[in-house]
């Protein structure tokens, strides 16, 4: 009997031992995955930052006097909702 329930013992400790190690695979490949998807999304959104500054660039250096002007509103609106509350 004492044999047996060792033999027992054994065996599910064992097949704990097998399930953990599956566990830990899984929940690693689903990390990796994760991961991968993470850094595809990020390079995305850098890609067009990059596009939106180059075109904001351009249209800065095409129109320089027209991007001053738009700046100084934006700034001057600014301001007065930023008072606005005192």
């Amino acid at each position: 009997m004492a044999d047996q329930t060792g033999e027992n013992l054994s065996a599910t400790a064992q097949r704990v031992g097998e399930d953990s190690r599956e566990m830990y695979e899984r929940a690693k490949d689903r990390a990796k995955s994760a991961l991968e998807t993470g850094r595809e999304g990020l390079k995305a959104v850098t890609d067009e930052g990059r596009r939106q500054v180059e075109s904001l660039s351009g249209v800065i250096r095409d129109w320089p006097l027209l991007s001053v002007g738009v700046a100084f509103l934006a700034g001057c609106l600014l301001t007065r909702l930023t008072r606005s509350g005192r």
